[in-house]
């Protein structure tokens, strides 16, 4: 067995989490190696909504345009239809319900630089873009390539890594590891990492990919989802374009003796044409894949200098689509803890800080996925089912996508509860632990938004009188050797307010400053400067990065 010498971070699993991990860590300086064991990336839709805080991420990476031009054909999607068969139902008039009704931008505009609360891009044709980018910005990434074995020391980690074409073994050395090998994890299961959670959810699905041209009959009354009602052939049928590629989702039952070996291809086949309502509707299969519904969140994300993220730390019911979402945010908030533990700029508490905050909001949403699943209408009806949601402790997607906070060392400002399950607006004031609030501001005759000054390192916003923290700012990075960029905001500032709402968006006042983190989290914020604000800047970073004194 050959060796093939040391890489930073070694990224087990080339799905869309792993690939968004090796893109950020490329983007702050870090060449990671990702190794897959497929052929390439996958041929399946899967996930294919684009959660708000994921479409900000990609927007951070300057990929959102590209990923949504990949998922341009699904963008007609909307809201769920009940029919007994597709063909036979007057879709007009079928019932429908959308999960949120009036104008998305404008519900937006408030809190995010995005138009939509979504976007649409399946997993198979994002997974490309997302492989170029992240082979852009200085990532290997090796397919047909398996970690067959992983050690993990106080040191670092080691794998064995298998080329699956030619069967050569070689061993990899890595300063980290992430895992974001699925549900199943290997790696996940070589660290004896066990998980919590109901498990497997009843019946098992078989997904059956497949093309059909139904434009005749779906255009101009475009869906996410149809629940197919017919006794012949209950189902549900996703959309992936809306016009010849299509999921049929088939639900069968193990514990009555049924299994996946009794859907061959053809019998598949017979099943979408009566969901369609069809007989001799053309249909080609293009693939098969079981699939069990479970859910569970993994008991730790971290052992030492391995990591798990996306599917490997939580599995959640698709109904939501919160679960490829989740494992994003999972990797763009590893990603800058990484890259400062590596350049020797943080102490192991940034890195403990990932777990702190991820596991949290992994159970979270796990919970919220879960009440999806056993309230569909109340998921789908949003519009008309306030109430009950509320009963429920159901939170508003947004805010499970974006309005979640961080209690943990790498947040030394003070912590709070969440403010508003159904208000995402309540729970981005700009409280420490909460993403940063976005703001129209005008950077050198541009319109940006506040969160496009994010992503690359720590930023002091201060405000019209907050000039003293200018000098704060380049003391306290030059101290700890970590450069922190002060903006001051106001209407003749760095970064132009032109109404001077920065001090109300951010809860301080014009002389108060707000250091952000890399991942557009705030870390600490002061209504009103100190006495020395060099110093106590300088102690908040300490903390945030875990550096003594004598550091």
């Amino acid at each position: 067995m050959s060796s093939s010498g040391h890489v930073p971070v070694l990224v087990v699993g080339g799905g869309p989490v792993g690939l968004f991990t090796a893109l950020f860590l490329g983007r702050l300086g870090v060449r990671a190696t990702v190794v897959e064991k497929h052929r390439g990336t996958t041929i399946y839709p899967r996930a294919t909504g684009l959660a708000l805080r994921t479409r900000e991420l990609l927007r951070e990476a300057e990929i959102d345009e590209a990923v949504l031009a990949a998922g341009s054909a699904a963008a007609l999607s909307g809201g769920k239809l009940t029919v007994d068969t597709l063909a036979g139902t007057d879709l007009a008039n079928a019932p429908r319900v959308w999960p949120r009704a009036g104008d998305e931008a404008e519900q937006t505009a408030a809190f995010s630089p995005v138009e939509k609360i979504t976007g649409v891009c399946p997993q198979d044709q994002m997974e490309p873009v997302l492989l170029d980018a992240a082979r852009a910005a200085g990532a290997t990434v090796l397919f047909r390539t398996e970690a067959v074995d992983v050690e993990v020391t106080d040191d670092g980690v080691s794998a064995t890594v298998v080329d699956l074409e030619s069967g050569q073994r070689r061993r990899v050395s890595a300063d980290y590891l992430v895992a974001a090998d699925g549900a199943a994890s290997p790696v996940r299961d070589r660290l004896g990492i066990g998980t919590t959670g109901p498990g497997p959810l009843g019946g098992a699905m078989l997904s059956a990919l497949f093309r059909a041209d139904l434009r005749d009959v779906v255009s101009g009354h475009e869906f996410v989802v149809c629940e197919i009602r017919n006794p012949e052939s209950p189902g549900l049928l996703v959309s992936v374009n809306n016009t010849d590629r299509w999921v049929f989702n088939i639900s069968y039952r193990p514990d009555r003796g049924e299994r996946a070996e009794d859907f061959p291809p053809e019998r598949c086949v017979a099943l979408i044409r009566a969901a369609i309502g069809r007989a001799g509707q053309a249909v080609e299969l293009l693939a098969l894949m079981p699939w069990v519904p479970s859910a569970f969140v993994a008991d730790r994300m971290r052992q030492g200098r391995a990591f798990l993220a996306g599917d490997a730390a939580h599995v959640m019911p698709p109904l939501g689509a919160y679960g490829l979402n989740t494992g994003m945010a999972d990797a763009h908030n590893l990603a800058w803890k990484l890259a400062l533990a590596l350049r020797g700029q943080a102490g192991p508490g940034l890195l403990d800080s990932y777990e702190a905050e991820r596991l949290p909001v992994a159970r979270f949403t796990v919970d919220q996925a879960l009440l999806c699943m056993r309230n569909p209408k109340l998921h789908w009806d949003m519009a008309t089912a306030g109430p009950e949601r509320e009963r429920l402790g159901m939170a508003d997607p947004v805010v499970v996508s974006v309005g979640y906070q961080y209690a943990s060392a790498a947040v030394p400002g003070p912590h709070r509860e969440l403010p508003s399950l159904a208000d995402p607006e309540a729970d981005l004031d700009g409280h420490p632990g909460s993403r940063a609030p976005h703001l129209w501001v005008d950077r050198a005759g541009k319109p940006i938004s506040l969160l496009d000054v994010f992503g690359r390192g720590f930023v002091l916003l201060t405000g019209s009188d907050g000039e003293p923290w200018r000098a704060a700012a380049t003391v306290a990075g030059d101290r700890l050797g970590v450069p922190v960029t002060a903006y001051r905001v106001a209407p003749d500032g760095d970064l132009v307010d032109q109404a001077a709402r920065w001090p109300r968006r951010y809860g301080v006042a014009p002389d108060g400053a707000v250091l952000v983190r890399p991942d557009g989290f705030v870390a600490w914020r002061v209504g009103r400067p100190p006495a020395d604000p060099a110093d106590a800047l300088t102690a908040a970073l300490r903390q945030l990065l875990d550096r003594s004194e004598e550091t």
